[in-house]
């Protein structure tokens, strides 16, 4: 193994990070070009950031996570393509006709299920 992948297969382990290949121990018994693939995925994985407080209370390091969340929520929210009131209203008409249609349905079921049986027991 080349002292570059070492030095990689640390920092993923220093990282908390579980390089591929390592829970063996070794990878003896791989091909050349399944170790290839092991090193492109691990080089894509991506890490979070990690939120640490020197000599702070666990109670810190909650707030802490806590914000960075919300931070991440708020970046992915401002991603999001929101529906016009004119295509909110036109799914949520479709919805309410849906449900009307379906229970509609599933009452005259019912009510046929509860004949039938009233005419078998007696």
């Amino acid at each position: 193994m080349k002292k570059a992948d070492q030095k990689e297969k640390k920092k993923g382990r220093d990282k908390g990070l579980i390089a591929s290949g390592s829970r063996s121990g070794s990878s003896e018994g791989k091909s050349l070009q399944e170790g290839k693939d092991d090193r492109n995925r691990s080089s894509q994985i991506v890490p979070r950031k990690e939120v640490r407080k020197e000599g702070g209370g666990s109670v810190l390091k909650y707030i802490a996570v806590a914000g960075q969340f919300l931070r991440e929520s708020r970046t992915e929210l401002k991603k999001v393509k929101w529906p016009t009131r004119k295509e909110l209203l036109a799914s949520t008409a479709a919805v309410i006709v849906l449900v009307l249609v379906v229970s509609l349905y599933l009452g005259l079921i019912d009510f046929g299920l509860i004949k039938i049986i009233r005419s078998i027991v007696g």
